[in-house]
C-alpha cells in the first residue's frame, strides 16, 4: 500500500471514531485501535490528531467539489444547479456521517483561529464554484439580471448548512425530499421572468 493510501485509511479510521465517539474523544490510541495497529504507525502519518483531522476533512472537501464540478458534464441549466447543491446535502444516511463530523469540527474551531481560517478556505473555494455556476445562469438568462451573486452564493451555503445541521440534531425533520424541496424552492426565486 503506498504512503498515500495509508494515510487515507488512517482517515477514514479517524471519521469512523468521529463518528461513534465524538471529536472530542477521539484520540491517536482510539484511531490507532480502530485500524488495528499502533499509535506510532498513525503518528508516521500525521504528527497528531488535528492533522489528521484537517487531512480527512480536506478528503471528503474535495469529493465533493469534484462532483459538484461534474455536475456540469451532466446537467443543462437551473437544474444543474440544483444537483450541484444537492451533493452537498445529507440526503442518505452515509452522507449524515460526514455531516456529524463537519459540525463537530466547527464546534472544536471556536476559538482556535488557525482553524477557522481552515473553514474559511473550503467555504470561499465552494463560494467561487457557486458564483461561477451563478454567473454563468445569468449570462444565459435563466436567473435574474440583478442579483448580488456572492450574496446568493452566500445564501445557498446558508441553506445547505442549516439543512445539514438540522439533519444532525433532529434527521427526521428534513427528508431527502424536503430537502430538495427548500433548495428547489430557492433557486426558483432566482428565476428570471422572460
Amino acid at each position: 500500500m503506498s504512503y498515500d493510501d495509508r494515510r487515507i485509511e488512517v482517515a477514514q479510521a479517524a471519521w469512523r471514531v468521529i463518528v461513534r465517539e465524538g471529536l472530542d474523544r477521539t484520540s491517536m490510541r482510539a484511531i490507532a485501535q480502530e485500524l488495528g495497529s499502533s499509535t506510532g504507525v498513525v503518528t508516521h502519518y500525521f504528527r497528531d490528531k488535528e492533522a489528521l483531522i484537517l487531512f480527512a476533512l480536506e478528503q471528503v472537501f474535495e469529493n465533493i467539489v469534484e462532483d459538484m464540478k461534474a455536475c456540469a458534464d451532466r446537467w443543462q441549466g437551473t437544474e444543474r444547479l440544483e444537483k450541484m447543491i444537492f451533493l452537498a446535502l445529507p440526503m442518505q444516511s452515509i452522507d449524515r456521517d460526514d455531516w456529524k463530523v463537519w459540525v463537530a469540527f466547527l464546534g472544536y474551531s471556536i476559538g482556535r483561529e488557525h482553524l477557522v481560517q481552515e473553514h474559511r478556505k473550503r467555504y470561499d473555494s465552494l463560494r467561487q464554484v457557486i458564483c461561477q455556476e451563478l454567473a454563468d445562469l445569468q449570462t444565459a438568462k435563466l436567473i435574474r439580471g440583478d442579483l448580488d451573486l456572492t450574496l446568493e452564493a452566500n445564501a445557498l451555503i446558508a441553506l445547505v448548512d442549516g439543512i445539514g445541521t438540522g439533519v444532525v440534531i433532529c434527521p427526521e425533520q428534513f427528508s431527502a425530499d424536503q430537502q430538495q424541496y427548500l433548495v428547489r424552492r430557492h433557486i426558483n426565486s432566482l428565476r428570471s421572468s422572460f
